[in-house]
Order: C-alpha cells, then sequence, then structure tokens
C-alpha cells in the first residue's frame, strides 16, 4: 500500500484488509521463496502478462530471432526519444533500423507501436514480445473416434511381445478405419492419419510402460533407470560391494604344465573409496567356498601377505563391514551365509535382479581388468571375419604368478587411480576415512575368523566320531562329550572349505567348539572341500564303469536266491535227511575236509542189504534220540 519513512513495507491482505508491515529484505525473502504472492487489486489498469516460459533460453532460434528484431525497433524508438504515439517520427525510425538489420520486411508504425505499449505495460519483461506460436498448445487434430482407434490399436499391436513396428500399426489403423468408414460410423475425412503423428503419440507415452510392454520390465528398469546416490556411503566399511566374475585369461597349472581353464574371481570393494578389500580366485566358481574366502581375505590383516609377495604399498583392508551388498545368488541365499553374517554381525542387502548399477564400484571394476596387459592365453570375444586364436595353446602363465600380478595390481595400480568424479584416489579416501572413523570390531583370532567363516552342517557324531561325506573325524578330544550325551548324539559340525585337516564340533550344552582332527591326515592335510567331492565323484564314476555296481546288485540276487533254495524244504524229515546225504559231522569240519555243496540236488533214498535193515533201523533211531 505504501512505504514507511524507515525503510518498512506496509501490505494488505485481499481478503481480511489488514495490513501488515514487513522490512524490505524479509519480504524480498518470502516472495522469492513461494510464501506470499500479490495479486493486483480490483479495477487496478490492466497489465498484459508475460507469457509462461521455464526461460528464455527455451525457445528456439527462429522465435529467438523474431524476438531480437522486435527490440530493434524498440531500442531504435528510445535511442530517437520517439513516445509510441507520434505515428510519423515512428516511420522514420523504422526506415533507418530496416536498412541498419537488412530486414526486407520492416512492420508498420501501428504494429511498433503496440510492441511498445505491449513492453510498457507489462514492466518491461521481454518475454511479452514472444511470439503467440511459439508457446500455443497444439490441439490434436484427428476427430474424437480416430483418437479411439488410434489408442486401442497401439495398446493392441503395438505395446506387446511381438515388438511390431510402427510401419505394420499404421497399416492396421488404416485397414480398421477403413472399415468404420464403409460401415458408416466414421467420415472419410477423419479416416486419415500420417506416420509422424503416430510417432507422436508414441512418444508422448510413458517411456517405462512402453519398454516394460514391448520388452519385459528388466529391460524397463535398465534403460529408465537412476541410482539417486544409492550407492553412497559416509565411511570406510559402511557397504561393500561383492560380486563374482570370471577372468579372460586360461592360466597354467605349475606342476603338471597342461591349461587348466578361466579361473573365477570373487571380490569385496569398499563403496565410500572405491578401494578392494580382498579377493578369491578359485576354479569352483561362483560358490560358498569363493564368497568364504574372499571375506577371509577381506577381513584379515594383509601385512604378511604384502611382504611374502614383495608389494612396494601397503594393504591397509581389514576389519569386519557394516553391510555387505550381494546379488541373488543361490550362495548368498543360503542358510551358511546368512549364519556367516549374523556371526559377524554384517547386515546383508540383496539387490533387485537385472540392476547392477545397484553395484557400480565392483561392476567397475571388473571392467579395468580387460586393460591389463597380460596377452598370452587371453579369451577373445568372437567376431565375424576375424581369425580366432585357442587360448589354451596360447597360455603361458601359471597360477601363481597370475595370482601374484592380480595382487600387485590391486594392491599398488588400482588404487593410485584418481577417481575423475570425487577427484581423488581410493587408497587415500580410505586411509584417511579409516584415520577417521576404524573398523567396529575384529574377530578374536584368526581360528575364530575360520571357524565363522567356515562351512556348517548338524550331524551326529558316533562311536567313531563324525563322518563327513566318509572322512572320519574325532579323537580323545570327544569322549567327555559322548559320556555326557551318549553314544550317539547330534551337534553343529563346522569345516574350512580349503584345509580338510581338522573340523570343529560344537558342544551341545556348553556351545563352545572342540577342534577334532581328520584321521585320514595324510589324504585331508591340505585338502580342499571341493577337491574332495571331485574326488569321490571320480571315484563313484570309475565303480560304475568298471562295473562294481552292477556286480553287487547281481552278487545280492545269487544270495537271496541260495537262501531261498535253502529254506526250500518242506518237512522236518527231509531237511534232516539232506544233512545225512550231505555227511555233515564235526570230523570232517575239524579235519578241514569239507563235503561238496549239493545245493538243490534231492537226497536219494537209503539203499540197504536185508540182511542188515535191522541194523540200519536201529541206526536211525540212535541217531533221532
Amino acid at each position: 500500500m505504501r512505504e514507511l519513512p524507515d525503510g518498512t513495507l506496509a501490505l494488505e491482505d485481499c481478503v481480511t484488509r489488514r495490513q501488515v508491515v514487513y522490512d524490505k529484505a524479509k519480504l524480498l525473502k518470502l516472495v522469492w521463496t513461494g510464501q506470499l504472492t500479490f495479486q493486483e487489486p480490483i479495477g487496478a489498469r490492466g497489465r498484459i502478462a508475460a507469457p509462461v516460459l521455464t526461460t528464455l533460453e527455451s525457445l528456439r532460434p527462429g522465435d529467438r530471432r523474431k524476438v531480437e528484431r522486435k527490440l530493434a525497433y524498440l531500442r531504435g524508438m528510445t535511442a530517437a526519444h520517439v513516445s509510441r504515439g507520434r505515428v510519423s517520427a515512428i516511420k522514420s525510425v523504422i526506415c533507418a533500423v530496416a536498412e541498419r538489420i537488412g530486414d526486407k520486411e520492416p512492420p508498420g508504425a501501428t504494429t511498433v507501436s503496440g510492441w511498445a505499449r505491449d513492453l510498457d505495460t507489462a514492466d518491461g519483461h521481454v518475454g511479452v514480445l514472444v511470439d503467440g506460436n511459439a508457446i500455443r498448445k497444439r490441439s490434436r487434430r484427428l476427430s474424437a473416434e480416430m483418437e479411439r482407434l488410434v489408442t486401442a490399436v497401439l495398446a493392441r499391436v503395438y505395446l506387446n511381445r511381438d515388438r511390431n513396428s510402427l510401419t505394420f500399426t499404421l497399416a492396421v489403423i488404416r485397414s480398421e478405419a477403413s472399415k468404420e468408414v464403409e460401415a458408416g460410423r466414421m467420415p472419410a475425412r477423419d479416416a486419415t492419419v500420417s506416420h509422424a503423428t503416430l510417432c507422436r503419440r508414441v512418444a508422448a507415452l510413458d517411456r517405462h510402460r512402453v519398454l516394460q510392454a514391448r520388452f519385459g520390465p528388466a529391460r524397463a528398469r535398465m534403460v529408465c533407470r537412476t541410482s539417486m546416490d544409492g550407492a553412497a556411503a559416509e565411511y570406510p566399511l559402511q557397504r561393500v560391494e561383492v560380486d563374482h566374475t570370471p577372468l579372460n585369461w586360461v592360466l597354467i597349472c605349475e606342476r603338471t604344465g597342461l591349461p587348466l581353464g578361466r579361473p573365477t574371481l570373487t571380490v569385496l570393494i569398499d563403496a565410500y573409496s572405491g578401494y578392494v578389500l580382498g579377493f578369491y580366485i578359485s576354479f569352483y566358481g561362483a560358490g560358498l567356498t569363493s564368497v568364504c574366502g574372499a571375506l577371509q581375505s577381506a577381513i584379515r590383516p594383509k601385512g604378511d601377505t604384502t611382504s611374502a609377495l614383495s608389494l612396494a604399498k601397503a594393504w591397509p583392508a581389514e576389519g569386519i563391514p557394516d553391510a555387505l551388498w550381494i546379488d541373488n545368488g543361490l550362495e548368498f541365499h543360503s542358510p551358511v551365509f546368512q549364519l556367516i553374517g549374523w556371526d559377524l554381525g554384517m547386515s546383508l542387502t540383496y539387490c533387485r535382479v537385472r540392476t547392477p548399477w545397484l553395484k557400480p564400484h565392483v561392476e567397475r571394476f571388473f571392467s579395468t581388468l580387460d586393460t591389463l596387459t597380460l596377452a598370452k592365453g587371453r579369451i577373445h570375444k568372437r567376431m565375424a571375419n576375424v581369425v580366432e586364436t585357442d587360448p589354451n595353446v596360447g597360455a603361458a602363465v601359471m597360477f601363481g604368478d597370475f595370482v601374484r600380478g592380480i595382487a600387485q595390481f590391486v594392491v599398488e595400480v588400482y588404487p593410485f587411480q584418481i577417481n575423475q568424479r570425487k577427484l581423488a584416489r581410493p587408497f587415500d579416501l580410505f586411509t584417511e576415512g579409516i584415520e577417521r572413523r576404524p573398523p567396529v570390531h575384529f574377530p578374536p583370532d584368526i581360528d575364530a575368523l575360520r571357524r565363522i567363516s567356515a562351512m556348517r552342517r548338524v550331524l551326529t557324531v558316533g562311536p567313531g566320531g563324525v563322518e563327513l561325506h566318509g572322512l572320519p573325524f574325532g579323537g580323545p578330544e570327544l569322549l567327555d562329550m559322548r559320556r555326557r550325551y551318549g553314544k550317539s548324539f547330534k551337534t553343529l559340525v563346522k569345516w574350512d572349505p580349503d584345509d580338510l585337516s581338522h573340523a570343529w564340533i560344537q558342544d551341545p550344552e556348553t556351545k563352545e567348539f572342540v577342534v577334532s582332527p581328520c584321521r585320514w591326515h595324510h589324504y585331508a592335510h591340505g585338502l580342499s572341500w571341493n577337491q574332495h567331492l571331485l574326488i569321490r565323484r571320480f571315484a563313484r564314476e570309475e565303480l560304475k564303469a568298471s562295473g562294481a555296481i552292477e556286480y553287487l546288485e547281481q552278487a545280492r540276487l545269487r544270495l537271496h536266491s541260495h537262501w531261498m533254495e535253502s529254506v526250500a524244504w518242506k518237512t522236518r524229515v527231509d531237511r534232516k535227511r539232506a544233512a545225512i546225504t550231505a555227511g555233515y559231522t564235526s570230523a570232517r569240519v575239524l579235519t578241514g575236509s569239507e563235503p561238496q555243496e549239493t545245493a538243490g540236488v534231492q537226497a536219494p533214498p537209503c539203499v540197504v542189504a536185508p540182511a542188515v535193515a535191522p541194523l540200519c533201523q536201529e541206526e536211525f533211531e540212535t541217531i533221532d534220540l
């Protein structure tokens, strides 16, 4: 309403007519934040509202040149001190400005005067000079019936898994439109639609819905994805990403010199710094053994590792992560892995299927492995018209040398590459973060770490100890538990998948673990779990190939037939007569002269002379007694 002598402003509420006094700076802040809006009083002089534009930079080049042309004539009027009511003076200014800017079709004096009036009533806002065609909302030229037909055909023909093209969809629309014209439900002039119009209709649809209908939800999520800072962490070991990948090199056995194939790399990377915490290379594939090995490598201190490999830089990664971000592999959903997370106090977060951008740091690390300069034995993607080399023939790197090379890359090369987004190195970020916030805790000892990350199963402890897939474990250390719980009881058994020389057996009452060695120590020393399973599988196949299983089944059938024939005698007299005929006496057994088998042969009748018949009868009666 007015400005007070002290510089404050008096405002009046449009509804209640109550006046409020505001400081000028406070009022501007409320207006800029949108908490206050101004409204023209009723009956005030009409003003021309500026067009709704986000910014003047959103104008197309042609529309911008039109605004510059109008401003050139208006600035000429201002420079000549000509008001908008002097028509003859405005004509002179138009001629001079048109000659200067090279305008072959200059506007009239009335038009320029109207531009000046609009700019004045809009308080000098240049947006009022924008042509209305530049910001107008174009109405759809199709009729309501044609709009419904286009919408229905797009939903039925284009938005499905058949992935029909827009050209085919347009042909279907025109065919159905012609049928509508023939039926008299649509005029002929409305039954036309162009390919460009159809393209605009599809572009106006929701992009995620189109991709989901044509390619499935996984493709739609990948194309329309956004992370929204979901992979950020505030300190080291707050979020650790875990994943597997097959390496693109064929390695050679150090003992035999034969190609072993492509190993699998399991790695843990800190999301805060991108620093590699630990890795595990094996030929086991993406399984629980690989995850346990990588987890042990990430948690344990690595001073001995760096000194043994003669690495130039330290590897300060150690400690238990707060949370693991993992995918939906079967090894991560196993009860054993979930129990490992509970024992170590780690939370497990499962990323959605086919969303690799939720683990960006580990995926980026895998992509950098292709920059390694190891050319011998490398596996390349197949390409057309290119002679492919056999990587098994060109393989020249031993497994141990390859592991040492990967360790050197992880410790000395990768953490010292500058992150262009953070303008920092992963090594610097990790060391500074560890100094600011050290890891929460460590396992009490390395054996406890091995036991926590070990595989586990509830087994039966019997008189011979514990049998784990044919391996016997147990000794005097189990006598106390057997006295207290009996000769047979069930309990939790743990074993290190990389070393089966001993196992941990839990006391059912005290929950303490007892170290129990394997009684086949020569076989189990340094033996891994996967090696043992492979050896058993090989032995089983060898027995199957040699016919041992078929022989056993046939022997069981022969034994069954023998017992059935042995009990085939019907009466006691028949059984006794068969024993007499076979000559079963203790003398023959003691002297070792066993009678030959007469199984299945019926005993012949006893034939004696008449003179000795009474004697024979008497002997039979004596034998009966």
